[in-house]
């Protein structure tokens, strides 16, 4: 529950940070003539993907002519992530962006489960182990743009729209118990793995702010917030719900042209 506010807290923030800065856009290029913006501009930003989520499922399986299940809950934790993004000026202040993301984690798995008696219907034997999985996750994103450049030295930016993700995704195939006469108990063994490949189209927003030193060079910090919900399917042919993206805040270097 604590992670779950936290995200909620995280997300929120993030979400009043973009409708602050467009603010900050839009009210200076309604107020004031300004001149147009560069018509290229790079940026390469190092982020950190805020907020948490998790893989969970429960598998079943048959043994000893009874059904069995395991469970697994897999905590995505935030972490760094790296931002590369790239925008042309198309009319007026309006232009096209595109831009790729790339996170990665990796951590450990607790599994349950419940194993059933050779001899004896309905008593379950449990069982509880671990296991590591891991998660690559890249999105590439499509935006339209809006730019005002109140200054020369001074660039802000809102962007939004179509985010296409891809995530390589740990999940647990099944589990290995040991057991002995009298079979009362059981323990557990190893765990198998594998990494399932999905990809699938969300929807993405954010706003930049950069400040120039020089006519071509200058620094800048985005904060962006894009999501996506995949499903991906167990192997007792159950879905696995995967949430990808999030907000996300950094800073990096910005090259206009």
């Amino acid at each position: 529950m604590d992670r779950g506010g936290g995200e909620l807290v995280t997300s929120n923030h993030t979400t009043r940070l973009i409708l602050l800065a467009a603010g900050f856009v839009l009210v200076p290029s309604l107020a004031m003539a300004q001149a147009k913006p560069e018509r290229v501009v790079l940026g390469i930003n190092e982020t950190y993907q805020a907020g948490t989520s998790e893989v969970s499922s429960t598998v079943g399986f048959t043994a000893n002519l009874e059904k069995g299940t395991f469970a697994y809950q897999f905590p995505v934790k935030q972490g760094p992530a790296i931002d590369v993004s790239g925008r042309i000026r198309l009319f007026n202040n309006f232009g096209l962006g595109v831009a790729y993301t790339s996170f990665s984690a990796s951590g450990t798995t607790a599994i349950t489960g419940q194993v059933p008696h050779p001899f004896f219907f309905s008593q379950m034997r449990s069982i509880a182990g671990q296991a590591s999985l891991d998660r690559e996750e890249t999105a590439l994103h499509v935006r339209a743009t809006f730019s005002s450049s109140p200054g020369k030295k001074l660039q802000f930016t809102v962007f939004g729209g179509a985010a296409f993700f891809t995530v390589k995704q740990g999940l647990v195939d099944r589990v290995s118990y040991t057991e002995s006469y009298p079979y009362d108990t059981a323990a557990f063994g190893t765990a198998t793995t594998h990494q399932e490949s999905l990809s699938k189209m969300g929807f993405g927003a954010g706003a930049d702010v950069a400040y120039y030193f020089t006519k071509n060079v200058g620094i800048g910090a985005v904060a962006s917030i894009a999501k996506a919900t995949i499903d991906a399917t167990a192997s007792d042919s159950s879905t696995v719900s995967i949430n990808v993206g999030g907000s996300s805040m950094g800073l990096g270097l910005r090259l206009r042209f």
